[in-house]
């Protein structure tokens, strides 16, 4: 075989290769809801008083498909789930990980993606009533996060909302709270769940 044809060959397989190379997305991380700014994604504090912080956040520059699809007009209500993460160079967790999830009527999640959707944050202690009943106590977390597709609600497929353990202000001998999270949609609209199982330790 002719030269000329071999470095034709070869030439034709680099490009095929870039061009596929180039069209492949990754699924980005979690983002994180921190008092602490170390990224365009993270929530900027605003003090607002000397017992409590409130929070704006930045644009998201999370990795997204290229043309925004979501149809919201199947949600019917919203779960959440949290999980013990880690993303630092140590041994131990670094906090938490929140996954909001927006379901349909079935309980089946409403796949969406290309928008970024508000999520408030609240993690409190528990307690016992009277009754016996678990009950929220006192508030250790307050913020805000971003979404920005349908597998931030799966803990097992990544993203999420990052919450370190040192935002939290954990009384002692408290290792699990409970978290109410509520979403706000494009329209308004807004759906709020609860996680009653919230690690608050590593």
């Amino acid at each position: 075989m002719p030269k000329k044809t071999i470095l034709v060959i070869l030439l034709t397989l680099v490009v095929i290769t870039l061009a596929i190379s180039a069209g492949c997305t990754s699924p980005s991380g979690p983002t994180q809801a921190s008092p602490n700014q170390v990224s365009p994604t993270q929530a900027t504090p605003i003090k607002t008083s000397p017992t409590q912080v409130s929070y704006t956040l930045a644009p998201s520059t999370k990795a997204t498909a290229t043309q925004s699809q979501y149809d919201f007009s199947q949600v019917t209500h919203a779960e959440v789930s949290t999980i013990k993460a880690h993303w630092s160079s140590g041994a131990e967790d670094d906090g938490i990980t929140v996954h909001p999830s927006l379901l349909d009527v079935k309980g089946q999640d409403v796949m969406w993606s290309g928008v970024a959707l508000p999520v408030d944050i609240e993690i409190y202690t528990t307690k016992y009533d009277a009754n016996y009943k678990s009950v929220k106590d006192q508030l250790v977390y307050k913020g805000t996060g971003t979404i920005t597709n349908w597998q931030d609600g799966n803990m097992f497929m990544g993203g999420g909302i990052q919450v370190p353990f040192s935002s939290m202000k954990i009384p002692a001998g408290k290792t699990y709270g409970v978290t109410y999270v509520t979403v706000h949609m494009p329209d308004g609209k807004t759906y709020s769940a609860k996680d009653e199982l919230t690690s608050l330790t590593q």
